[in-house]
Parts: C-alpha cells; sequence; structure tokens
C-alpha cells in the first residue's frame, strides 16, 4: 500500500510538472482589416513569448476576398504563419449574404477548431464572421476571449457584440462603461480585464514619425499640405440600407463641393456595400481629380493619413475612437455609431 500511495504521489507531481511545462495553445481568428489592427498587438505579445504560448492564425471573412484587397497579405508581411485560410463569404452584398456566409463559417469552423484544438480562442468585436467564431467554439468546448465587448452602438452590431459576450468566457473591454454593461450582462467581474484599445500604443507611437509628408503624398500627390485633406469612410448600416445609401450620397455630393483633396476608402462587405460603391462610381468618384478611392491601406500607414487629416467624415468606428488618440476632428453620420463612448 505505502509503495502503491508513493507511485501515486509521483504520478501527480510529474504531471503537475507536465502542466506547468506545457505551452497555452492560444488561436487567433481575423475576419477582416478593421479587426486584425486590434489583434495585431496581441499576436505580436504572443509571438514573443515563445515558451509560454503558442500561437495559431486563423484568416476568413473579408481578408480573402480580391475586392476587398486580399489584406490576408498583411498579416503575411507581419511574418505570422497562418494555419488555416477560410473562405466563408458569400457574394451578393445583401442581407441573405450575411446569413449565408455566418452558415457556411459554421460549417468549416469545426474540422479546423478539432484540429487545432486550441486551449483558448481569441475574438474580436461585433462582426457576423465573429459571431460564427464564437457559436463554433462555444458549442465546441473551446474557452472565447472576446476583445472589445460590453461597448454600445447603434444597428446589429449591436446585438451581434453582445450576443459574442455572452459566448464567451473571458472578456478583455476598453472603458470602464463597457466593463460595467458586461457585469451588468451578469458576466462574472473576475474574468474581465480593463485593458484598454489595443491598438493605442501604436497609434500614439506612430504619431511622432517623420516620414509622414512622404506617406501622405503617396496617397494624395505632391501638391497636398499637411491637414489640408480629408479622409472619407462610410459603410452601409444594416439595419437601415436604403438610408445609408442616400447618406452616402449626399457625403459624396458635399465633398465634391468642398474642392479639397480627400481620401475615400471602399465600405465594408456588410449588406448595402455593392450598392454603396454603385453610387461611387456613378458620381465619378474614381475618375474625380480631387478624389483617391483605395480599397485598402496599410494600418501604419492609415494611422499617419488619419493623424494629420483636416477632417475625418463617416460613420467609422475609427473616426469615433481612433482619431480621438490625435483630436482629428471628425464629422460622423447616420445611426451607425449611436451609443459609442467618444
Amino acid at each position: 500500500m505505502q509503495r502503491i500511495k508513493e507511485k501515486m504521489e509521483r504520478g501527480k507531481t510529474e504531471e503537475k510538472q507536465y502542466e506547468s511545462k506545457r505551452k497555452l495553445k492560444v488561436c487567433v481568428a481575423t475576419c477582416n482589416r478593421a479587426d486584425y489592427s486590434k489583434l495585431a498587438p496581441i499576436m505580436f505579445g504572443l509571438k514573443n513569448q515563445p515558451e509560454e504560448f503558442e500561437l495559431e492564425v486563423v484568416v476568413l471573412g473579408s481578408h480573402l476576398i480580391d475586392d476587398y484587397g486580399n489584406t490576408f497579405r498583411m498579416i503575411e508581411q507581419d511574418e505570422f504563419d497562418i494555419g488555416s485560410k477560410l473562405h466563408t463569404i458569400v457574394r451578393g452584398e445583401d442581407e441573405a449574404a450575411m446569413v449565408e456566409s455566418v452558415g457556411l463559417a459554421l460549417v468549416k469552423l469545426p474540422d479546423v477548431l478539432q484540429r487545432l484544438h486550441p486551449d483558448i480562442l481569441i475574438v474580436h468585436g461585433d462582426r457576423f464572421d465573429a459571431l460564427a467564431l464564437a457559436t463554433a467554439a462555444a458549442l465546441m468546448n473551446i474557452r472565447i476571449l472576446h476583445l472589445e465587448g460590453g461597448e454600445v452602438s447603434g444597428t446589429i452590431d449591436d446585438s451581434i457584440r453582445h450576443a459574442i459576450s455572452k459566448l464567451a468566457h473571458y472578456h478583455a473591454c476598453c472603458t470602464r462603461m463597457a466593463e460595467q454593461h458586461l457585469i451588468a450582462m451578469c458576466e462574472d467581474h473576475s474574468r474581465i480585464l480593463l485593458a484598454g484599445c489595443p491598438s493605442y500604443d501604436k497609434l500614439l507611437s506612430s504619431q511622432r514619425r517623420d516620414d509622414y509628408m512622404d506617406i501622405i503624398k503617396s496617397w494624395l500627390g505632391d501638391k497636398v499640405k499637411d491637414h489640408d485633406y480629408i479622409v472619407a469612410l462610410q459603410h452601409p448600416v444594416t439595419t437601415d440600407i436604403q438610408h445609408s445609401i442616400k447618406i452616402y450620397g449626399l457625403m459624396l455630393d458635399a465633398l465634391i463641393s468642398f474642392n479639397k483633396r480627400t481620401l475615400i476608402l471602399f465600405p465594408n462587405i456588410d449588406a448595402g456595400s455593392k450598392e454603396m460603391v454603385r453610387v461611387m462610381r456613378k458620381k465619378g468618384i474614381e475618375q474625380h481629380p480631387n478624389f483617391r478611392a483605395v480599397k485598402h491601406i496599410p494600418f501604419e500607414q492609415f494611422i499617419q493619413l488619419v493623424c494629420h487629416a483636416g477632417c475625418m467624415i463617416g460613420n467609422s468606428s475609427c473616426g469615433v475612437r481612433e482619431a480621438g488618440a490625435f483630436g482629428t476632428p471628425v464629422i460622423n453620420l447616420g445611426t451607425r455609431q449611436t451609443g459609442r463612448e467618444t
């Protein structure tokens, strides 16, 4: 009996040593250019501690679509190994296509998650792709860390964000108010980390770059001056597509009348984006001498363009959050950011 007891104790000790030595396998899933800007600092942090963490990167959503800039390439340029690429977007840019895209992601994700078998999955924000990720992981008993939950904004994004928060097991939120919202949703306070916006370190350190005029001129031409151009970025509002298309047309008319150099980014892949691009092309924005229309700008360069703009206009959360780091004046249009903390 004594020998058996000693053997069992040795077994427990070895098991504890194994557990302490074992790396934590962390899967980071990114769906588009916007969420990668928030996830990248965390991914670099995990990569820089290889003795503690094993990083797996899954790419899906609009990252893999040519019309949206094939933005998975910027992940490869940052020297991350992409373990899985999932084509999950059903084209159509309408409400039905969004639902079908969620369904397609749910069909493809179980095989990937079963193969990777991560200890934890990190997802960001309020995209329909992220909802598919959280749903699949929760049903497969994989722990979920949700970034930027507890925030309030307009449209369906709000509902999706809160749904992901309820599926998640751990939370890293940006503001004290967001933390209070998560607690009000009955999330365990001990599993909530008030961490701030993960992209802010990069925003503030990049603000002091000396080559910002080279970046501005490369996108807007040699004649442009500091704080004498506009950055425009507007996405469709999926709960009121026709109204958001109308606002988009009015914004373009106003920008044309301003007679200022304007950098305009194509809208995201939400329902209604195809109609918005059609309005842009009908008004001749891509050929207009004052405009530069682009599908994607690397995040480090986009930061410089927002920081030194005379004004930013649209309904992107970047105008409410990132632009605030620089004090860039912003005109927010429509209901997409209703309730968002400034």
